[in-house]
Order: structure tokens, then sequence, then C-alpha cells
């Protein structure tokens, strides 16, 4: 997605909220799941066969093939995992694949606070649960919180203090006193997404953090555990359907909160 004005990024690991005005993407599809919601006018999504199609909000699911032309538009984007839990009510509404369109006025309780991205300094709390109020007015519900279990959260640090190398699944599980298939399902379970997948968001959010400090792709690539610059390139292309640099790099004009 191209920025054509000053935006607002929130990076929570496994979910990506942007505020911007004006969007353009090359035709493309990602791994990410994304909602799509314009405040101002309709915006159009173009299929891989050439229809053009107008929306105010929609859902793409994972690896949907599509173009996006919002140049007029101020956009909302909500992108998750789809192996996350955020995306089992959305899917349970509107299924895991295609482009579906969400009824506009569904998305009533949260307008007025979308808007105020665009024009307040909103903080990291705020913009969670703005995120998930959203999701609860897509979705067949808000997304369940739980408390995280103490084994989990010293499993994370585990893996963030590796970087950039990593700790197999079985030695997590380990230490944290699990079998290996209960370990799987409790951090799946407690955080969103699957512990490799977990893993990936955490090494992605590093060379993010770099980036937007002012490192090059290849100082970020090595430093995040990636090959080299382009495995960084395509895997973040992969997850967000974008370059790094389209909004990470030192020179962007979007402001980016790393909130995880």
């Amino acid at each position: 997605m191209e920025e054509s004005q000053i935006g607002t990024l929130f990076y929570f690991g496994a979910r990506v909220f942007l505020a911007q005005k004006g969007l353009t993407t090359d035709p493309h599809s990602h791994y990410a799941v994304s909602i799509l919601i314009s405040l101002t006018s309709k915006f159009k999504v173009i299929e891989e066969s050439g229809n053009v199609l107008e929306f105010q909000s929609v859902v793409l699911a994972p690896n949907t093939y599509h173009t996006l032309s919002a140049e007029n538009s101020d956009m909302i984007v909500l992108q998750i995992d789809p192996y996350g839990i955020d995306y089992a009510s959305v899917a349970a509404r509107f299924g895991r694949k295609g482009i579906s369109e969400i009824p506009f006025e569904n998305l009533d309780p949260v307008l007025s606070r979308c808007k105020n991205l665009f024009h307040e300094n909103i903080n990291c709390i705020a913009a969670k649960e703005l995120f998930e109020d959203i999701l609860a007015c897509v979705g067949t519900e808000k997304p369940s919180r739980v408390s995280l279990d103490p084994r989990v959260l010293s499993a994370t640090l585990r893996m963030k203090s590796a970087l950039p190398g990593s700790i197999s699944v079985p030695e997590l599980a380990k230490e944290a006193g699990f079998s290996e298939t209960r370990f799987m399902h409790v951090f799946k379970l407690q955080m969103g997404l699957p512990v490799r997948q977990f893993q990936l968001w955490l090494r992605l959010h590093e060379a993010a953090k770099l980036l937007k400090e002012g490192g090059n792709l290849t100082e970020a690539s090595h430093a995040a555990g990636f090959a080299d610059q382009a495995h960084l390139s395509r895997t973040f292309k992969r997850m967000f359907g974008v370059q790094p640099s389209k909004f990470l790099g030192a020179n962007t004009n979007v402001v980016v909160h790393f909130c995880v």
C-alpha cells in the first residue's frame, strides 16, 4: 500500500492497524486477512479477472489476489493472522475465501473513534481497544480476553531474548513443563497464533524497529535473523502485501507505534 499523506500505523505483533488518507496497491495477494474501511468515499477492489468492485467496507480473505484503488478515501485497515483467534469470529460470519462486503451500518458504533485516528494522538491501549471493537462489529463477537499463563509469557520472553536466533518448540515446551502438543495448543489459545508464526512475527517486529530507526535492509535483515534483505522483503510482503520500505523506511511519512 503506497502512502500519499501522513498516516498512523499501530503494530501489535499479530495485528496491524493503519489509518491513512489515500491508498493504492499493485496487484497482489498476501498472507494476512485484511479488513478495509473507508470513512469517506467508496474505494475500488479489482479482482484478478479485471472485475472492478466498489465498497465502503470489506473483508479480504487470506491469499485473495486483488488490486486496491483508494486514492481519495480516508482508509482504516486492519490486518490479522488467518491462523489467529481474531479471525475465527470474522470467518464464522463471512467464510474463509474471497471478498466479502461488510454492511457499513454495522460499523456505526466505532466510526467516530475511527475518525479520531486521523486527528488525535491515540495511544497503544486506546488503539487496541478500538481494534477489538471493530472486530466485534465485523465478526460475530468480540475476541475473548484470556489471562496470560506465566509459562507462556516466559516462553515469549525466551524467544525475544534469543533473537536473531530461535528456540525449538520441543525446547520451549520442556522449559514450560508441557508436552510439545500441549504447549502448542496452550500457546495458540493464549497468544492467538502458533508458536512458529509468533517467532516469525518477532523477527519482523525486530526488523521493523531497526528500519524505522534508520537502519538499512541489510542490517535489519541480519539483526532479525533473516538470511538476507531479499528474504526479509519477501516475508514482509507475504505477511502484509507491501515492501517494508513503504512504511518502515526512515524517510516515510507514516507515524509508527510499536505496541508489542
